[in-house]
């Protein structure tokens, strides 16, 4: 990925959309159609320059010819920085996964309320994640995971009306928290030692406190990752949210935070080995409990949620093993894998909410009635199911096929089983992934359902569209992989470069 000049740009321009969106709404009156449009056209214009930024600024200097000067002037605080490709590439995905969510939602919200708190809260929820990822300064950071973990909260209680969704907000509001609090008492400590909070020039990483600090990010940012021992609020925060939010959350919210918890803890010092030692331990974890979790639900939508830890446990197994051996194909399988699963993990998740939409599927059984709706949107859940469990030629077996290939190539004890927990913990999820595409494909339906039920009905292209590029972007990587391990190849460099 490009590194980008100005990576402070794309948070302005957030921050103003979304502030502009709320008056709109307020005072304009526009419809929910009109602030899904200007959303998702915000989040194309940030998607666009984070992989355009020189083209652009370079358009720009032939009308204003002192552009490029102003902004370095008016920028120059230092606090951000974009010369990591991999949370470029993770503010890309980001992006991308919320504006096709903006379109679908320009009919999903139709039948809710306080559509002018939603779309700004959205816009104020990427902004914080893509903050997150370009801070250098420990404060900033906080305060930008905050800015997330504030519109977080309220979009996963978004629908009050429902206990359970008010009783899932408050338990993740609740445990993050916690996260925040230890996460604000290592800075303070780090602060201490060093009389800084800018990563670059952090240098104490032997005293004490400082090795206390990083061990309180690890814990803090381990928790909003959704690592086990401290998962329990995903699968109901993402079971009860709105589809498009869990889609967002699953896909790509947790991701970022896992990332930025490397990120940290490797310019602060932490040593490699050790560092993936404790994640391999918490990546084995994830793909236990995530799988035998995921056997016995009934919900749709709590079972993705624990399918999401599982998937937490591949991608942080990959990463894993990539720091303990400084392999840098097993880091581009992690970074694979974080693409692969935020464009599978969000198509599942809106094409069940479509499901809830016009048939008020909720239970897995409930997806017997898919066949009231269009054929392509079962074919897409299957797509996404198929993908999230690895089945060849799909984009989740192409990136553990990439993770077993590095593997092969080393001879450590750790190595093998990490091969053998990835192939066991993926036969146990095909248990529960069978029993999905069971119910939407193979079991029919009985005469006097089908006498309760209503005919076909004809489904918003607002939900077509979005749906439709996700199914042609799992295709497209299906059939060029390539692409995606070529574009993560710099980022995986830039961690072995942060290694200790």
């Amino acid at each position: 990925m490009n590194l980008l000049a100005f990576p402070q740009i794309p948070l302005f321009f957030l921050g103003i959309i979304a502030v502009l969106i709320f008056l709109m709404a307020r005072f304009l009156r526009i419809g929910n159609v009109g602030m899904a449009l200007i959303t998702a056209s915000s989040f194309l214009c940030v998607f666009l320059y984070l992989i355009y930024e020189d083209s652009i600024l370079r358009v720009l200097e032939t009308v204003f010819p002192d552009f490029r000067d102003t902004l370095g002037s008016t920028f120059s605080a230092g606090t951000l920085s974009a010369n990591d490709p991999g949370s470029i590439l993770i503010c890309v995905v980001a992006c991308g996964l919320a504006f096709v969510i903006a379109l679908y939602c320009a009919e999903y919200l139709m039948l809710d309320r306080r559509q002018h708190a939603f779309y700004p809260l959205l816009i104020l929820m990427i902004c914080g994640l893509m903050g997150m990822l370009f801070s250098e300064n420990l404060m900033i950071l906080y305060l930008f995971c905050e800015l997330m973990s504030i519109c977080a909260y309220a979009l996963v209680a978004f629908r009050r009306n429902t206990d359970t969704a008010i009783e899932a907000g408050f338990k993740y509001l609740v445990m993050g928290s916690v996260a925040s609090v230890i996460l604000l008492l290592g800075i303070a400590l780090v602060f201490q030692v060093t009389g800084t909070v800018n990563l670059e020039e952090i240098n104490s990483s032997h005293n004490l406190l400082v090795q206390i600090a990083l061990i309180m990010f690890l814990a803090s940012l381990s928790l909003k990752s959704a690592f086990v021992p401290l998962h329990t609020w995903l699968p109901d925060a993402h079971g009860r949210a709105p589809s498009s939010i869990s889609a967002i959350l699953s896909g790509i919210l947790v991701q970022g935070v896992f990332y930025t918890m490397l990120r940290v803890c490797l310019t602060l010092g932490f040593e490699r080995s050790i560092l993936g030692n404790i994640l391999m331990g918490m990546a084995l974890l994830n793909i236990l409990v995530g799988n035998l979790m995921g056997l016995v639900q009934t919900y749709t939508k709590r079972l993705l949620g624990y399918s999401t830890i599982a998937q937490m446990g591949y991608i942080g197994l990959c990463f894993a093993i990539g720091l303990r051996t400084q392999s840098t194909l097993a880091l581009q399988s992690g970074f694979f894998l974080i693409v692969a699963h935020a464009i599978a993990k969000s198509l599942a998740f809106l094409v069940k909410g479509v499901f809830h939409y016009y048939l008020n599927a909720t239970e897995m059984s409930d997806l017997r009635q898919a066949g009231r709706l269009p054929a392509f949107f079962s074919l897409a859940f299957g797509i996404s199911i198929l993908s999230l469990a690895a089945i060849p030629p799909f984009p989740g077996f192409m990136g553990k096929w990439t993770f077993l290939t590095s593997t092969f190539t080393q001879v450590d004890g750790w190595s093998l089983v990490s091969t053998f927990a990835l192939l066991a913990g993926s036969l146990i999820s095909l248990g529960y992934y069978f029993k999905l595409l069971y119910n939407l494909f193979f079991r029919p339906l009985s005469e006097r359902s089908e006498e309760n039920l209503p005919r076909q009905q004809k489904v918003s292209i607002w939900m077509y569209l979005p749906i439709a590029v996700l199914v042609l972007l799992i295709f497209f990587i299906t059939i060029n992989p390539q692409s995606i391990l070529n574009g993560s190849e710099n980022a995986s460099q830039f961690l072995i470069g942060l290694m200790r």
